[in-house]
């Protein structure tokens, strides 16, 4: 597995994709990180691919959406 998470920042929601090492420092930062969504990068690239580009930008728009 090759897991990925996905981030935004809580002032400017800028998104950040990374990787665990990553994620660990953002996680210290958690009052300006959030965590959106942990993926498994290769299984969710092989599917975006398959999309067509209208799929595929409500795909990633509901990877960097807030959860409910």
């Amino acid at each position: 597995m090759n897991p990925a998470f996905i981030y935004k920042h809580t002032m400017t929601s800028e998104v950040l994709v990374v990787d665990i090492e990553r994620a660990k420092e953002l996680e210290a930062a958690r009052p300006y990180w959030k965590l959106l969504h942990s993926i498994n990068a290769v299984e969710v690239l092989h599917f975006i691919i398959g999309l067509t580009p209208r799929k595929r930008n409500r795909y990633i728009k509901s990877l960097t959406a807030e959860k409910p």
